[in-house]
């Protein structure tokens, strides 16, 4: 069954419901309980309304519903856009020459999301997935504020334990950087950034989260992009993990969150929009710079007029394509965003992820309709054309979806060649692709 943007605000209320009864179980990042944290996490974010984004204080990749004009059909603006990334495409400097290097460390297959990062959950999740090795490791978010904690002043203590834990059992690493927030008063940006230089830094989003119920503040953050003071110091993060990480061997790849950028306080003009995508796109490439022998990864959904020309950008610099959902019956996915992925494939990585929602139904803010673990699979491989699949390790459900996610990978249905699967080519884009550097 197929639903329409509005029919999704009909459903949502159901979900809100279940999220509002599950977050109850929830708890801090230092509490241990796996199907606790879990519960929290997949209960929030399954009630992903069109009006309001959700989250736990450490999910995985908390996601923005997108607003209706991020959904609409714009040609004007989608047309521009693009020309304006070929443009920038066609005059684009050779840069190849000044790297000595240009080998790519190349691990595809399948890597665990955790909405938690406490060290318990670590071992427990790379216990999990000791004896699997078409599972190369783990995926974490860490928000840009947690790195940089001061300006020019960058903190990685949590990804250097993190990056420990998972070199320690024989697997590796991927980073995200969000550059969103969904709790109450939360911070997108680091708090010297909320001033009038970086015009306040970021925008407010509304958010409908458990952190928000019974207070007066409903907002969340996304960063300002459409301010080029902001593009600058997210560059800056960018290539001080760059310098740090690059060539440690275990760490697979860098990815910023979603673009969906939600609904906004005080919506951001045409223009101002457009400025966002173009520091996006600045971002995404300046990123691959700073990673010449890392997968450096964008996640990708809406709004729509500015994905074609968002993924020639990304193609151009060798940025890899992630996707924040798999949600097979999708209409706004299947009709405009899915078939994007073949822009990308077979150049540069492919990434879609598995996200809470999606092992509960198969329409964004859909009813209840559990696809099998084996569907979700072949839809990532065969139609999305995946280098890289990247599953939540979530426990909501019945039966709970991450132990059948356990046993599919152990069943005879699962490739066992080193990729699980998935597509292992070096992408074209890439002059080698190596194990390890």
């Amino acid at each position: 069954m197929k639903y329409s943007f509005q029919s999704r605000v009909a459903l949502t209320g159901s979900m809100i419901s279940l999220a509002v009864m599950l977050a109850a179980c929830g708890g801090g990042e230092d509490e241990t309980a796996a199907q606790a944290e879990s519960a929290q996490a997949v209960a929030l974010e399954s009630a992903k309304a069109v009006t309001s984004t959700t989250t736990t204080s450490d999910g995985f990749m908390p996601e923005v519903t997108p607003d209706a004009w991020e959904l609409a059909n714009d040609p004007t603006v989608e047309q521009s856009f693009l020309a304006a990334m070929q443009q920038k495409a066609a005059s684009a400097p050779l840069l190849s020459a000044a790297v000595t290097d240009a080998r790519v460390k190349w691990n595809p297959g399948h890597y665990i999301a955790l909405g938690r990062r406490d060290a318990t959950t670590l071992q427990q999740a790379l216990t999990e997935i000791k004896d699997l090795p078409q599972v190369k490791g783990l995926i974490l978010r860490y928000e840009w504020p947690q790195i940089e904690t001061s300006k020019g002043v960058y903190d990685f203590t949590r990804i250097d334990r993190d990056l420990a834990l998972a070199q320690s059992a024989g697997k590796r690493l991927w980073v995200m950087v969000g550059t969103k927030v969904f709790t109450s008063g939360g911070r997108a940006v680091p708090d010297y950034m909320h001033t009038a230089e970086y015009e306040g830094g970021a925008y407010k989003i509304l958010i409908g989260a458990r952190d928000a119920l019974g207070s007066n503040e409903r907002y969340g953050e996304n960063a300002a992009l459409h301010n080029v003071k902001v593009r600058d110091r997210l560059i800056a993060l960018a290539t001080a993990l760059g310098n740090r990480y690059n060539r440690n061997n275990a760490f697979e790849g860098m990815t910023f969150n979603e673009t969906a950028m939600g609904q906004m306080a005080v919506p951001l003009t045409t223009t101002q929009r457009t400025a966002y995508f173009t520091n996006l796109a600045a971002v995404d490439a300046a990123t691959q710079r700073a990673f010449p022998n890392t997968v450096a990864m964008q996640f990708i959904n809406f709004p729509r007029p500015y994905m074609a020309g968002l993924i020639t950008n990304m193609v151009n610099s060798k940025v890899a394509l992630g996707g924040p959902d798999i949600l097979m019956q999708d209409p706004d996915l299947t009709n405009n965003i899915y078939p994007l992925y073949d822009l990308a494939k077979g150049k540069v990585p492919v990434g879609p992820s598995v996200q809470p929602e999606n092992y509960l139904t198969t329409v964004q803010n859909g009813p209840l309709n559990p696809p099998k673990i084996s569907d979700l699979y072949a839809f990532g491989r065969n139609r999305l054309g995946a280098n890289y699949m990247f599953w939540t390790r979530s426990f909501t459900g019945s039966p709970a979806p991450y132990p059948k996610v356990l046993e599919f990978f152990k069943s005879s249905a699962f490739p066992k060649d080193s990729s699980g699967g998935l597509n292992a080519t070096c992408p074209s884009t890439y002059a080698a692709c190596v194990p390890k550097l």
